[in-house]
């Protein structure tokens, strides 16, 4: 079935673009959801409109993301968390605890996508954790992961000791 973009779909279509997409996916999603529409003589006539409100709201979004990227660059975050004896933490951090620690300290909505963790943080320690918004606008954070009797000051003269 071949529809009109409304709306840009990360890794399908931007807003404006004609595309041949599943009857099933254009029927469930795409129309339902006022994100595409019928490929029709009617709606090809305001392609062009289309084409400059999608840009625009591009536009408008990569300087909401430039505004997330300053002040969040080179950002050092404290996370508290209880451990075992042998050092091994209670649950673990991943992208929603740093996602949510971010906002508590800096007051920046940061969704947690754009977080890239290999795996969960598991253990006390100094991690960098790369924060990619889009591919001209990553940046790397450091996340010092402590116990809440802790000082994160404590935890690196700690680490910096042992090595």
């Amino acid at each position: 079935m071949k529809v009109l973009f409304l709306k840009d779909v990360p890794g399908v279509a931007l807003g404006g673009d004609i595309k041949e997409v599943k009857n099933g996916y254009a029927r469930n999603y795409l129309i339902p959801y006022n994100i595409a529409v019928l490929a029709n003589n009617e709606n090809m006539k305001q392609i062009e409109k289309i084409k400059v409100e999608s840009e625009k709201e591009r536009v408008a979004l990569m300087e909401d993301l430039k505004a997330v990227f300053e002040s969040i660059k080179d950002l050092t975050i404290n996370i508290p968390m209880l451990s075992s004896q042998t050092g091994k933490l209670y649950g673990s951090v991943g992208h929603d605890i740093i996602s949510k620690t971010i906002k508590e300290v800096n007051n920046v909505e940061l969704q947690y996508r754009y977080i890239k963790l290999t795996e969960s943080i598991k253990e006390h320690g100094v991690y960098n954790v790369l924060v990619e918004i889009s591919d001209e606008l990553n940046t790397i954070i450091k996340v010092i992961v402590h116990d809440p009797e802790q000082t994160p000051e404590e935890l690196l003269l700690n680490l910096n000791t042992e090595s």
